[in-house]
């Protein structure tokens, strides 16, 4: 999910900058996180299913546009630097959507570093799942 070469650095406990960049790319991690769940819970909503007919799957271009928004976000840009937010593994300098960008996601890929709006997006699908499946039975 990060690209951040000396990521481990940053958790060193006697490098007090080391510590504060460490905090600024988690705090950056949990705002990207609620910026793409509150994306996904709106795009997913306007596709809900029909009675009796299932929900469309998410598509890699559904993904492409969440990863967009949230990045392009004001708030998000205004709060962390340019650095931080680069350092995010990015779905649209993957490989992941490959050609057909309307197909429906591979939610088994499991490439490191996993492109960030991928695996928080991966994360709402399958809790989304299991709370149809408790409520089926």
């Amino acid at each position: 999910m990060f690209n951040f070469p000396d990521a481990d650095a940053q958790n060193s406990p006697d490098d007090q900058s080391a510590n504060l960049s460490g905090r600024v790319i988690l705090h950056a991690a949990l705002d990207l996180q609620r910026l793409v769940s509150v994306l996904a819970q709106r795009h997913l909503l306007q596709r809900k299913a029909m009675p009796g007919y299932p929900a469309a799957a998410p598509t890699w271009r559904l993904l492409l546009a969440i990863e967009e928004q949230a990045f392009a976000d004001p708030g998000f840009q205004a709060r962390y630097p340019d650095a931080v937010r680069r350092g995010f593994a990015r779905l649209a300098d993957s490989r992941f959507a490959g050609s057909d960008i309307d197909a429906q996601v591979d939610w088994q890929r499991d490439d490191d570093p996993l492109p960030a709006v991928y695996a928080i997006m991966r994360a709402l699908v399958q809790q989304q799942a299991a709370m149809t499946a408790d409520m089926e039975s």
